[in-house]
């Protein structure tokens, strides 16, 4: 038998994800539904751990810390995925974490760190500047542009300098949200979630941006 506030919590979150599906893409209704959503499932405590104690501590965390943005990442953008029928929302949310972007994480954290070893041990190895940018690095330069200085201007409430720029270009750098959260003095659930929210609400002028490439 389930403990009734887990019952409380899978209604509440079915109640947010029904919400989300039953309004545009774009629409502020669906936005709010979202925001809510993935606030709940970070702080419910209820998020599996895959291969707890098969890495070393701070390997694992960023591992972990990639799976999640991940996850919550496609959780917005995918929410219509989602099919109470087959089970509730926490249980979809597992299954993904798990068999997925978990998997996924290990792999780019791992390769992250052969390219660090490459090349901190000789520059050489580092990239020409004609090669043509991939999308991540697109991403970047967008955000680092900013030529409209939106994303500038949206920060983490009482704290300027914890803006969706700073967030986004450290994340993009290869940083943890442990590390970011102490550099901010702000905890990893608040900046984290305000990151997922930023991203959430400017996919459409990210997309403009990266569709045009034509920051100098």
């Amino acid at each position: 038998m389930n403990h009734p506030q887990t019952d409380e919590l899978d209604s509440y979150l079915l109640q947010l994800a029904t919400e989300a599906q039953a309004n545009p893409p774009r629409s502020g209704v669906r936005r709010l539904a979202l925001t809510k959503l993935v606030y709940e499932i970070m702080r419910s405590g209820r998020l599996c751990h895959p291969q707890k104690g098969q890495f070393t501590p701070q390997f694992y965390e960023d591992i972990y810390d990639e799976a999640r943005q991940e996850l919550l990442l496609y959780i917005c953008e995918n929410i219509d995925k989602y099919d109470a029928k087959r089970g509730s929302v926490m249980a979809w949310v597992n299954v993904l974490l798990q068999r997925r972007f978990f998997r996924d994480a290990i792999k780019k954290i791992q390769t992250q760190q052969n390219v660090r070893k490459i090349t901190d041990a000789d520059p050489d190895n580092l990239p020409a500047p004609e090669e043509p940018l991939d999308l991540g690095e697109v991403l970047k330069k967008c955000i680092e542009s900013d030529p409209e200085g939106i994303f500038k201007n949206e920060h983490v409430e009482k704290c300027p300098q914890a803006n969706f720029q700073a967030v986004a270009m450290r994340r993009m750098s290869g940083k943890s949200w442990k590390e970011i959260s102490v550099e901010f003095a702000i905890k990893v659930p608040t900046v984290s979630s305000f990151y997922y929210r930023c991203v959430n609400n400017f996919s459409l002028k990210l997309k403009e941006y990266c569709d045009n490439d034509d920051i100098n």
